[in-house]
């Protein structure tokens, strides 16, 4: 959040058009250096012919599309095979990377279980806070049990979060 906020600070003393959504991407490709924060965010200015859009920098990131994800979940979530698998395609013809959407998919499965156990925990990750906890309302919690992650801190906070869900208490 502290360095969206420097870049949406820089970006008005510049007079440079940004979503925030955008913004968020750069705040995390630059992985807590403000540095690479702003070099990133030059290239983005100059990728965008000036302004710094989040479709832009989802190209200029090689990024997956986190809004064609969130769609391919509902899609999901709907049990509606056919659109799944249109979804899919359609991904496949845009050059999504599979393994990408993979984890941005189990990232989003994440944060949705973080959204329905504890609202109020949810980060502002990508600028998509109120999406995440309006959809979080809309999937069932039992309805997307995950045991991968990539990284092992999201596995142990998910598998707590999961037990909550289930109601599973363990007398002491």
């Amino acid at each position: 959040e502290n360095i969206v906020g420097h870049l949406k600070h820089v970006l008005e003393q510049e007079m440079v058009e940004a979503e925030d959504a955008a913004l968020y991407q750069l705040a995390n490709a630059a992985d807590g250096s403000m540095r690479d924060a702003l070099s990133l965010t030059d290239q983005a200015i100059a990728f965008g012919s000036g302004n710094v859009s989040d479709s832009d920098v989802t190209t200029m990131l090689g990024n997956v599309d986190r809004n064609a994800v969130a769609d391919l979940l509902s899609k999901v979530v709907a049990k509606d095979g056919k659109a799944v698998l249109a979804k899919v395609g359609q991904l496949g013809e845009h050059g999504a990377d599979y393994m990408s959407v993979l984890e941005e998919l189990l990232s989003l499965l994440h944060r949705l279980t973080i959204a329905q156990v504890v609202p109020d925990a949810v980060e502002e990750h990508w600028g998509d806070k109120d999406a995440l906890v309006a959809m979080a309302k809309t999937v069932p919690a039992e309805g997307h049990a995950h045991n991968r992650h990539s990284r092992p801190a999201s596995c142990g906070r998910c598998l707590c979060l999961r037990l909550i869900i289930a109601e599973f208490v363990v007398p002491l």
